[in-house]
């Protein structure tokens, strides 16, 4: 047992070892993962800690701030580095890890924890989302804090969890919103729908009064201060990202990005890509143990008798359920989800010896791997050919090469998150058309940029869109040196 358990340690060190790898060496990518690190950037800069800045002096509505906060947190501590955005969501993904250890080692094995720990953090989802600049993982977090403490004190375990739980509670409405108490309310009232006369009892077991008290103290308060420093924010946050987001597939009230109109029922599919590998080794396993009509029936009376599985089962679709029916979605709305599915997986190894083999091979093994190996070989692949991606740090980091001080760097048509966050806010955005004025900071216009380029004594370095180099370039009328391109711009140097 000590050699197996040295092996399953040994898997999720090569895990976590992995993803920091990718956390260090891959850069921040437009559009949402540069926007959130650039928003916690302003944040940590101006220490403003009640609103979130989508650029100077324009609120950001989208997010509450506990993400920001910490990430503003880890920029002070370690200093301006793409690990520093990253860090805080690694490490609430390895506290969900260490929620999903607990139970299972506490109700079974060292074994089962270490086997639900390894599923969850291989999980396509999970491993990409950990060291992603997102809200997701401090959502998950907190659901994962409530859902395992609600079952703790169902089992009667340390009276703690009941507190443990509206905790989590206030974590997701200052990480998500009002989403968080959805998922957490939704999943339990499925589970004690099943069963109500007995599980609508076990509530009793609840401080409720204190604990929502607790809920209040801890997340409202934000609320409030944000609603009378930037007038408006509530009625965008919870009516329009919380309601119309979901109802409308083309709601074009998004202040901060667009719409992602998906077909109804869509979340399903996203769910096997987000669970895979281990997903397809649950439907493996299913269609080879439920092969006749007896065989299924058995399975459905232990569904029924068995509250634990009941409860899991519960956690792990309701969010799928919920999401079924919006018209506005992506597949990180699946990363809630994917905790339960680990426990129940493991709960299910575990009682069956761990013994889930596809001709000779151990598909455990084989799946815990997958994800990790083939996913820093990729990032092995970008890293020779970085710029194909999605994000202007190269440019910027060329610029700063060769630039001296004064000279300056603009983007002409548009400027991307990475540019902003990369340059520290120096780059400066030349508007070819008055359109997009108000929405951002350090604007300039056509014209006014070109009565610069002849008056300035700095050279002067310009960016610009790939597709459009040869109408703006006319436009500008000053001699250009291409310096640098990269998958979207070309990098030109005008001389003083």
């Amino acid at each position: 047992m000590t050699k197996k358990l040295n092996l399953l340690y040994g898997i999720l060190l090569f895990i976590i070892i992995a993803r920091v790898f990718t956390m260090v060496t891959f850069p921040l990518t437009d559009t949402t993962e540069a926007r959130y690190a650039h928003v916690a950037y302003l944040m940590a800069s101006t220490n403003d800690w009640i609103t979130p800045y989508y650029d100077v002096g324009i609120p950001f509505w989208g997010k509450p701030p506990f993400s920001f906060w910490v990430e503003a947190i880890s920029y002070k501590i370690f200093g301006m580095h793409d690990f520093s955005a990253r860090v805080p969501a690694f490490i609430f993904t390895l506290l969900t890890m260490g929620l999903i250890f607990k139970y299972l080692k506490t109700f079974y094995n060292q074994r089962a924890g270490l086997w639900g720990a390894i599923i969850y953090l291989s999980f396509l989802l999970t491993y990409g989302l950990s060291g992603a600049v997102l809200t997701d993982p401090y959502l998950t977090f907190a659901t994962t804090l409530s859902m395992i403490s609600f079952f703790m004190v169902i089992r009667d375990q340390k009276s703690y969890w009941k507190y443990l739980f509206f905790l989590g509670i206030a974590i997701g409405l200052i990480a998500k919103g009002p989403l968080a108490p959805v998922l957490i309310a939704g999943a339990i009232t499925l589970w004690i729908v099943f069963d109500f006369k007995r599980r609508f009892k076990e509530l009793r077991k609840f401080p409720w009064l204190k604990g929502t008290l607790l809920t209040i103290i801890l997340s409202v308060p934000w609320y409030i201060l944000a609603e009378l420093k930037t007038p408006g924010f509530l009625d965008y946050f919870i009516v329009g990202e919380h309601f119309k987001r979901f109802v409308d597939p083309g709601w074009s009230g998004d202040l901060y990005g667009s719409s992602h109109k998906k077909p109804h029922g869509m979340i399903w599919l996203m769910w096997l890509e987000s669970a895979f590998p281990w997903v397809f080794v649950a439907l493996y396993v299913l269609f080879k143990n439920l092969r006749s009509k007896t065989k299924i029936f058995n399975a459905f009376t232990i569904l029924k008798q068995d509250s634990e599985i009941n409860y899991f089962i519960a956690w792990s679709i309701f969010t799928m359920m919920f999401f079924t029916l919006a018209g506005n979605i992506l597949w990180t709305y699946i990363l809630p989800a994917l905790p339960a599915l680990a426990l129940l997986l493991a709960i299910y190894f575990d009682k069956t010896g761990y013994k889930i083999e596809f001709k000779t091979y151990n598909l455990l093994y084989l799946s815990a791997l997958f994800v990790p190996i083939v996913l820093t070989l990729l990032n092995f692949y970008t890293i020779e050919h970085r710029e194909k991606l999605k994000t202007e740090k190269y440019l910027v980091e060329y610029y700063k090469s060769v630039s001296e001080p004064g000279d300056n760097i603009y983007y002409l048509d548009s400027r991307p998150f990475s540019a902003q966050y990369y340059s520290n806010d120096k780059a400066v955005l030349v508007l070819i058309y008055a359109k997009g004025e108000k929405k951002h900071s350090k604007t300039m216009k056509l014209e006014l940029f070109k009565k610069k380029l002849e008056n300035s004594s700095h050279k002067s370095f310009i960016a610009i869109p790939k597709k459009r180099v040869q109408s703006l370039q006319s436009q500008i009328n000053k001699p250009m040196k291409k310096i640098f391109e990269n998958r979207r711009y070309m990098l030109f140097e005008v001389e003083a």
